[in-house]
């Protein structure tokens, strides 16, 4: 007897990628909201406000920096369009990705807080390390199921080693935190200078590589 073995449902990737748009959408407009603004009791002097206004200036560069590294995480994940297809293990690999992009806001209204404290601090490092980690993972198994669009190929390797950076700033920072609790946000700072430098490296490799100017 012949056992006829049914084939791996191939899924596409536009489901993935629509819900992708839309947490990431949700995530960085509650960044906002971890910056309170209260109603000043008694006379409200210029002085007043302006002491308020000093006051929330360290939540306002965490906001800023957390947005800038969502959003490094969204434009990180164009390279899903280079995914021909998925199927359920990549999908689930997504989903929990997405849950902790989801997080994220939490993970910055507790920084925003009680950044003082090392366990704050250490909530959203961990929360950093498990994104890494997961895009890791979402890389590695798209490139060892061949998944991944065949022009792409040549550079799987460099993607590979380059989609490492966020776990192992991760790691620093949480190192750091031991040191300096403060001080272990100011580590992802690095992340969008090394977007952009991966960036500019990519397309000037591309300009100067065969494969891309067929």
């Amino acid at each position: 007897m012949h056992e006829h073995r049914i084939p791996a449902l191939k899924i596409p990737t536009g489901r993935i990628e629509t819900l992708t748009d839309g947490i990431f959408a949700i995530a960085m407009t509650l960044l906002v909201l971890s910056i309170e603004v209260p109603t000043l009791t008694g006379t409200v002097t210029p002085l007043v406000f302006s002491a308020y206004v000093t006051s929330i200036l360290p939540q306002i560069f965490i906001y800023v920096i957390s947005f800038i590294l969502l959003a490094v995480f969204w434009m990180n994940h164009h390279i899903f369009y280079v995914i021909k297809h998925t199927n359920a293990t990549l999908l689930w690999i997504n989903i929990l990705w997405l849950m902790s992009i989801a997080i994220v806001p939490f993970s910055t209204s507790i920084i925003g807080k009680y950044g003082q404290f090392q366990l704050a601090q250490l909530i959203f490092d961990l929360n950093m390390l498990i994104i890494g980690l997961l895009w890791y993972a979402n890389w590695y198994y798209a490139w060892k199921k061949g998944f991944v669009a065949e022009k792409v190929m040549p550079y799987a390797d460099h993607i590979k080693r380059s989609n490492l950076s966020l776990p192992i700033l991760a790691v620093i920072a949480i190192m750091v935190s031991f040191i300096s609790p403060t001080g272990s946000f100011f580590v992802f700072v690095l992340v969008p200078v090394i977007f952009t430098l991966y960036t500019v490296a990519r397309r000037a490799r591309e300009r100067c590589s065969p494969i891309a100017a067929q």
